[in-house]
């Protein structure tokens, strides 16, 4: 009978496995993830590692459904499916399996756009940070708080947690993926504050490490960034001329971005008046959502659509609106709002605009309010 291989051994692995998780190096990872679980068979008993291993695996199915969403694995479960096995056992947990527990659970919830309860799973896993010795590991737990309360549009807590995030990173060559997301939070930022001059330098230099590493994914997502950063800005030239750089990146290597991609590009289209122009990249957009599930956009798609077709769909607007709310997308809520009521001040429908702008306020003032969000 063969020697049962000790749990110290696979965990010491298990650890290895993560760290190729957090590079984003999806090779290393499957090799790891194989060798864990032919070891897991011939391993003694140990219930926590085994907890470890199901967290572990939930972190690696987030991680494939970032890097190559709608992509299929064999037989494996769905990330929905492996957030049961987490949730099971997570009474008993303590110390890091309670913080990966949490942790991972909002960065789930955070996928779905509920960013409100990540940042409540974040909130509970920060309880248990004093347990975490790894440098990168609280580096990834800044990254994850900073990105949630970017969303949510608290820029000064994004900005103090996501400037302690990019100091860890900048250390460590092997993350220069998590070094280009954090410059894309503080761009953000930046942009928020109106300060976009301090912004477009963060996204260039994300954008020139992007190509150093030769990575297409986030070659498009910088160049959709900087449209962004320029769209924001009132440069409309440079926004389109940017978003269609990144459309044409998106097309060839990255599809699935390109619902995104063509939103933006869109949306600044219709904004300066070239709607027809505009309308091209809208149908193209909804012909994508066949081939990549993107419920997200293809409400922003049909947003679109009600503003700015000939005829206003004033009731299709509102319930986009309702579907924002009840996400508490207090952002979108107010640049929506702001289009739709531009739109209804031109033809002079006054009384329409008011009440658009009025919702503009509205959700300024929610926005205002979300430091109750992080108010211990």
């Amino acid at each position: 009978m063969s020697q049962a291989i000790p749990s110290s051994r696979v965990g010491v692995k298990i650890n290895e496995w993560y760290k190729m998780i957090r590079q984003f190096s999806v090779p290393d990872a499957e090799v790891l993830k194989a060798e864990v679980e032919q070891d897991i068979q011939q391993m003694e008993e140990d219930q926590d590692l085994l907890i470890y291993y199901s967290l572990m695996c939930f972190r690696h199915q987030l991680m494939l459904d970032y890097l190559e969403p709608g992509q299929t694995y064999g037989n494996r479960p769905t990330v929905t499916e492996l957030l049961e096995t987490i949730e099971t056992p997570q009474k008993k947990l303590t110390g890091l399996l309670k913080y990966y527990s949490l942790f991972f659970r909002g960065m789930y919830e955070f996928d779905q756009k509920e960013y409100v309860e990540a940042i409540g799973y974040y909130r509970e896993a920060e309880k248990e940070l004093p347990f975490v010795s790894d440098e990168i590991e609280k580096a990834e737990f800044h990254f994850k708080v900073a990105e949630a309360y970017y969303h949510m549009k608290q820029t000064h807590v994004s900005m103090h947690h996501i400037l302690q995030a990019l100091d860890i990173y900048q250390k460590n060559p092997l993350y220069s993926i998590r070094t280009i997301q954090s410059l894309f939070v503080i761009a953000g930022n930046y942009d928020d504050f109106k300060h976009y001059d301090k912004a477009l330098p963060h996204l260039e230099a994300a954008l020139d490490l992007a190509m150093d590493i030769q990575n297409d994914r986030f070659i498009a997502i910088s160049l959709l960034n900087i449209a962004n950063s320029y769209d924001r800005s009132g440069d409309d030239q440079m926004a389109v001329e940017h978003f269609q750089k990144a459309a044409k990146v998106s097309r060839e290597k990255v599809p699935d971005l390109l619902p995104k991609v063509l939103f933006g590009l869109s949306w600044t289209l219709c904004k300066t008046g070239q709607t027809q122009r505009a309308f091209q990249f809208i149908e193209e957009g909804l012909d994508q959502m066949t081939a990549h599930s993107h419920k997200f956009y293809k409400e922003l798609f049909l947003f679109l659509q009600a503003v700015y077709k000939e005829t206003v769909d004033e009731r299709k607007i509102h319930d986009l609106l309702s579907y924002f709310e009840k996400k508490n997308l207090h952002a979108y809520i107010e640049a929506c709002a702001r289009s739709a009521a531009a739109v209804f001040e031109s033809s002079c429908h006054f009384e329409q605009a008011a009440a658009f702008y009025r919702k503009v306020l509205k959700a300024q003032e929610d926005i205002l309010k979300g430091e109750c969000l992080y108010a211990y």
